[in-house]
């Protein structure tokens, strides 16, 4: 009778340990995102209001809105906008 007891103190102890690290695991992929990047380098955050830049030369920068980072991009100087020549991502091949 008393295997039986320390097979399962055993069982409990390895669970204490792996689901911890098991939801641990799991926090980074729910906080990063899918990041697909328009022209600029940039998109919209999560809230699907704030716009942040991964490349670029605003990489690293949060705007509250994509407005406000074109008028930003702007500087008051032109009213054309184009993205920057970024290059494209590779196109994934379809299986046939």
């Amino acid at each position: 009778m008393r295997s039986v007891d320390m097979r399962q103190m055993k069982r409990v102890r390895l669970g204490l340990i792996l689901v911890p690290g098991f939801l641990i695991g799991l926090s980074g992929i729910a906080a990063s995102h899918s990041g697909i990047l328009d022209g600029y380098g940039c998109h919209r955050g999560p809230d699907k209001v704030s716009y942040h830049c991964h490349q670029g030369q605003f990489a690293g920068r949060t705007f509250k809105s994509k407005e406000e980072f074109l008028r930003e991009l702007r500087g008051g100087k032109s009213t054309q906008l184009s993205p920057k020549n970024n290059p494209t991502p590779p196109q994934k091949k379809k299986d046939d």
